[in-house]
């Protein structure tokens, strides 16, 4: 942000979690199962002072899942679709003193519960000593969960950056449903080079983030969970006066699911922010 004090932005991310996974292994999704979803975000970003900042940040889930149900009669097509407001998140940032050309910033926040939620339903018996979910679409966890991160970045050659970061997520408790969803952390590393101009810059990103399962009244639940290594090229351009444009790709290059779930094969990411 430098130069100025307040950036909008407002991005969105998209995916169609329609190949079902065992651990890394591809199976037959026999139902034709699909989940699609769509989150646009907005985002937020004051610099106080040359050190200090706040962040926050909205999101507006919109999720449809559907399924082939084989019936005596015949398949039927079920599908259910939830939209409205998410999860809120509300972060401070600090900016480190460089060390040997890195910039540092790190961040302590929260999430609000802004987003609603429900008691999910789940099928009576359990498999391998976990629930299974029939019913768990949720725009948000129901909870007041803390928010830390770090990143990193240092120029070189005057055309190229290196950067890195890590990000958490960590739940601590139950919300009034029974739920509490799993903590999740992501560690990046990666580069940015110019392309012929300064207005113009790709980019490439190497990624783990890693999911625990969600938690229902103590017992695990048999959807969610696992670790991904994601590569992701994208590209960033400089329109105007202060306006900056991105798009990325989310590729899943290495997948280890803890059990049996949908998964996509790439995480669309697109955003425009605007310094005042």
């Amino acid at each position: 942000m430098t130069g100025s004090r307040v950036r909008v932005g407002a991005w969105l991310v998209a995916e169609d979690r329609d190949r079902a996974y065992d651990g890394s292994s591809e199976v037959d999704n026999s139902m034709q199962e699909r989940t699609q979803i769509m989150v646009p975000l907005l985002t937020l970003d004051v610099r106080v002072t040359d050190q200090f900042g706040v962040q926050a940040a909205a999101s507006i889930p919109d999720v449809t899942r559907s399924a082939v149900i084989p019936r005596p009669a015949g398949p039927a097509t079920f599908s259910e679709t939830f939209s409205g407001i998410g999860d809120t998140s509300l972060i401070g940032w600090y900016k480190l003193r460089p060390v040997n050309g890195w910039y540092t910033v790190v961040n302590v926040g929260t999430s609000l519960p802004t987003g609603k939620t429900e008691r999910p339903r789940f099928r009576e018996e359990l498999q391998d000593g976990s629930l299974v979910p029939m019913s768990r679409l949720q725009r948000g966890s129901g909870t007041l969960d803390p928010l830390v991160g770090a990143n990193a970045a240092r120029r070189f050659r005057r055309v190229m950056t290196a950067f890195g970061s890590v990000a958490a997520r960590l739940p601590l408790y139950e919300n009034g449903n029974g739920l509490r969803t799993g903590a999740s952390w992501e560690v990046n590393s990666g580069l940015a080079r110019e392309l012929g101009t300064s207005r113009l810059t790709g980019l490439a990103r190497l990624a783990w983030l890693h999911r625990n399962q969600d938690v229902f009244e103590g017992t695990s639940v048999l959807v969610g969970g696992g670790n991904w290594l994601y590569l992701t090229p994208g590209i960033a351009a400089q329109i105007g006066k202060g306006i900056n444009v991105q798009a990325e790709v989310k590729v899943p290059i290495y997948r280890s699911l803890a059990n049996t779930q949908l998964d996509s094969p790439a995480i669309f990411q697109f955003g425009i922010s605007r310094a005042f």
